[in-house]
């Protein structure tokens, strides 16, 4: 009787576990879509922003790596 009752309550707590994953999914991928279209309608607004917050990112990495490699010269 007592495995009856552990493999009752291990398929309901199973349940309740899938039922809490596929609720994190929908959470996680509603948060996503919000981020991404965010991003693009403010890129769309503001596009002298968005222009020089990619050039001050790449000269970032450019300079980064230009450092790394010179010092790996020495």
């Amino acid at each position: 009787m007592e495995e009856l009752v552990s493999k009752t309550d291990a398929r309901e707590l199973r349940e309740k576990i899938d039922a809490l994953s596929q609720s994190f999914q929908d959470v996680t991928r509603h948060v996503k879509d919000k981020a991404i279209n965010g991003t693009k309608e403010w890129a769309t607004e503001h596009p002298g922003a968005t222009l020089g917050i990619v050039a001050g990112v790449a000269g970032g990495v450019g300079l980064i790596v230009g450092l790394l490699l010179a010092r790996s010269r020495d």
